[in-house]
Formats: structure tokens, sequence, C-alpha cells
């Protein structure tokens, strides 16, 4: 039986789950291969080098852990019923992709933009959510959308002592307190 070719696709969830497991040190060409029990040019048959596969792991991760949970929210027909679904696939969410995502960026230009651009996508579509909900005008639908992203990041970024069903507890008051749960 033949071996499983690695596609595109394989390498960035190969490079999803490293970064979750072992950070930025997870997703270098070598951790990858052996990881994967592959060789390096099967690599490089898909990326022309290992700054051009982090920033298409850093789009991966945008579409993966953004773009189809915007879709997925925009299944519901009011703005409330959007947030919930949005609010419960984000608690879903593995924190230390994000974590680790975060902690790559610092070291990478282009992932860095990446992640910019999605923290402003996030915002952005949350603050349209808000404006939506009828309860808030744009000024204040942006500052809650800011206030509200800023403590979903903060909960996955810092020990807060509570583990992470104390974080999604907390977070849940969060949203309570923003008449939201």
């Amino acid at each position: 039986m033949a071996a499983h070719r690695f596609s595109q696709r394989d390498w960035l969830d190969l490079g999803l789950a490293a970064l979750a497991e072992a950070g930025p040190a997870g997703v270098t060409i070598e951790a990858l291969c052996r990881r994967g029990g592959k060789t390096k040019g099967s690599f490089y048959a898909h990326f022309v080098t290992g700054e051009a596969y982090l920033t298409a792991l850093a789009e991966h991760w945008r579409e993966a852990y953004t773009r189809r949970l915007v879709e997925a929210a925009d299944t519901g027909k009011q703005p409330d019923a959007r947030l919930s679904l949005l609010d419960q696939m984000a608690l879903r969410l593995d924190s230390r992709v994000e974590q680790g995502m975060r902690r790559l960026a610092a070291s990478d230009i282009a992932v860095m933009r990446v992640c910019t651009q999605v923290d402003r996508e996030r915002i952005a579509y949350l603050a349209g959510l808000h404006r939506a909900s009828g309860r808030f005008d744009e000024k204040n639908a942006l500052a809650l959308a800011r206030l509200e992203y800023a403590a979903f990041v903060g909960f996955q970024q810092i020990d807060t002592g509570a583990g992470g069903a104390g974080a999604a507890e907390s977070y849940q008051l969060f949203l309570g307190l923003t008449g939201r749960s």
C-alpha cells in the first residue's frame, strides 16, 4: 500500500496541530517533517520557503478560526442568535492555536500582518452584529466589540488561575454584563 501523499492542506493542518502542542518551535521545517513522517522534499513540493509556509499557515488559521466561524454564525437569523452561535463556536476553539499564532507573530512580520487583519475582521464583525441588534449606536457597538474581543483574547493569553473552565465561565459572565448571556 502506498504512503499517503501530503497535500498542501495536510501540511497546514499539521502545522496548526504542531503550533498547538509545541508552539512556534513545532513549525520549523525539520519539526514538521519529523512530525508528519515526511521528507523536506515533500515539504518543498508545496512551499518554496519556510517563510512562505508560515504565511500560508497564518492564512489557513484565518480561514479555519475566523472566516468559517463567521460563515456559520451568519446562518442565524437575528443578530443575537448569530452572536450566541459565534460565542459557542469561539469558546470551542483550541486556544493553544491562538496562543501559538500570536507567539509566532512576534517573530514573523507576515504572520503579524495576518494576525492584525484577523483582529480587525473579528472586531468589525462583532461591531456589525452589535449595531444590528438595535441596542447600540455605531460608536458604542465598536467600543463593545473591542472590549469583548480584548476579553476573549485576554482569557486565551493569560493564566487567570481559573483554568479553562473558569476562563469560559468568566467570559460568560462578561457576556452577561453586556446583556448577552
